[in-house]
């Protein structure tokens, strides 16, 4: 079985280098009738400031192919990772086919569903999962996860209707347990971590989703919901050791797919210069991590509320964006380990410079509960025609918290890329 596998990654390799020099010169030669190829070549290297040590060396190949017949399509997206000097298992992105007709749009295959408004967050982006083995490191194309499903959207007028199923489940990708990002456990003591079983293939663990969209000249809103299974595994425990006079000395926990249900909107606006925006969404059940001593599974099921709210404005060849993003935990219960509110704030400011040939961004992250913050500076220069230099750094704050965790990953990087 692995000769076989070995082989088909082989043979996708060989396929993806074969067509890459006709796609790059695929502006001056004829294609075939509907068929187009783009993509681009781009490479990264990165070091933490406080050893001086990679932590990103990567050459991506990424090549986007669409072929049009009449009212359908036919989309690949195949990806191609080198990191480190090792050549990663090739990658699928996409694969699907589309219809299209007057009143809707069938779409079947492996994609990326977006749903939401928010920058950065995935408060009603339900259907897709994310790829966090490097934390918020790669740009979100790559962090979010297309699933196979079939989706189809009705039209009528302003209005439409989205409705996805999707047949099997497919998880968030966490860091390994020896990466820098592997985030920090929150047990008593260092317990032993067995892996998470993925639900079985079968009908009855689908996922199933919906979403009503209004899009008038100055507004939109949108109305979602879904039946799903959370994408991060939740910790339960197996088994624990230890006395009343020493203590707990050993922990044995599980990671744990569980089903729940998401109700959620989200909407946009103009008013003026602003652009204003909003989503929200009810889970069902969530579960939280808790005091051992008062619950023995280590964890509890709450349901909890998130919301953000924010704005986008221009002036003077500036854009700005805020964002202010809540949790709310109901039926709270003081042995959970999470606070019943958490805040976060976003901040993106953009602006470019000498003809638009060079691009300033600055991405924040702020926890207001810790507090702690992920700060994203990167300064981009088109050097050429579909050639783009690049440089940036991750910025981590605090001590603790969902960013502050990470404050000894401080980095810098650079890079090149080239679309074609």
């Amino acid at each position: 079985m692995k000769t076989k596998a070995t082989l088909r990654y082989w043979l996708l390799g060989l396929g993806l280098l074969a067509i890459t020099p006709w796609a790059i010169f695929a502006q001056t030669v004829d294609a075939p009738k509907g068929l187009t190829v783009n993509g681009y070549g781009r490479t990264k290297v990165g070091t933490l400031l406080n050893n001086g040590a990679y932590f990103l060396s990567e050459n991506t190949l990424n090549l986007r192919m669409n072929y049009t017949a009449g009212p359908t399509d036919f989309y690949a997206n195949p990806v191609l990772y080198e990191r480190s000097g090792v050549l990663q298992n090739p990658d699928l992105r996409e694969l699907y086919l589309d219809l299209h007709q007057d009143l809707f749009d069938l779409r079947i295959g492996k994609q990326q569903i977006i749903w939401g408004k928010g920058d950065g967050v995935f408060i009603t982006d339900l259907i897709s999962t994310k790829d966090l083995s490097q934390f918020l490191v790669p740009d979100f194309e790559e962090i979010r996860r297309a699933v196979t499903a079939t989706k189809i959207d009705l039209y009528q007028g302003y209005h439409s209707l989205e409705l996805v199923w999707v047949p099997w489940f497919t998880p968030t990708i966490s860091p390994d347990s020896a990466s820098i990002w592997a985030p920090s456990i929150p047990f008593p003591i260092k317990p032993t971590v067995k892996p998470a079983e993925t639900p079985a293939f079968t009908l009855e663990n689908s996922e199933y989703f919906a979403k009503y969209s209004y899009l008038g000249e100055s507004f939109d809103v949108s109305l979602m919901g879904g039946w799903l299974w959370n994408d991060t595994p939740a910790f339960t425990v197996v088994s624990k050791t230890g006395t009343q006079s020493t203590g707990l000395t050993a922990l044995t926990v599980q990671g744990q797919y569980y089903q729940t249900y998401v109700a959620g909107y989200a909407a946009s606006a103009t008013a003026g210069p602003l652009i204003l925006r909003s989503e929200g969404a009810y889970y069902g059940v969530k579960r939280y991590q808790a005091d051992l001593m008062t619950f023995s599974s280590g964890y509890a099921e709450k349901p909890e509320i998130q919301y953000l709210v924010g704005a986008d404005y221009s002036i003077a060849g500036i854009t700005m964006g805020l964002q202010f993003i809540q949790s709310i935990i109901l039926d709270y219960d003081s042995a959970l380990l999470d606070d019943q509110f958490k805040n976060t704030v976003t901040l993106v400011v953009s602006r470019t410079f000498f003809q638009d040939t060079v691009k300033t961004e600055v991405f924040s992250y702020m926890g207001l509960n810790a507090p702690d913050a992920l700060i994203k500076p990167k300064i981009t220069w088109t050097a050429a025609d579909g050639l783009e230099l690049f440089t940036g750094a991750y910025i981590f704050l605090g001590d603790s918290g969902d960013f502050g965790q990470y404050h000894d990953n401080n980095g810098l990087y650079v890079g090149a890329k080239l679309s074609f």
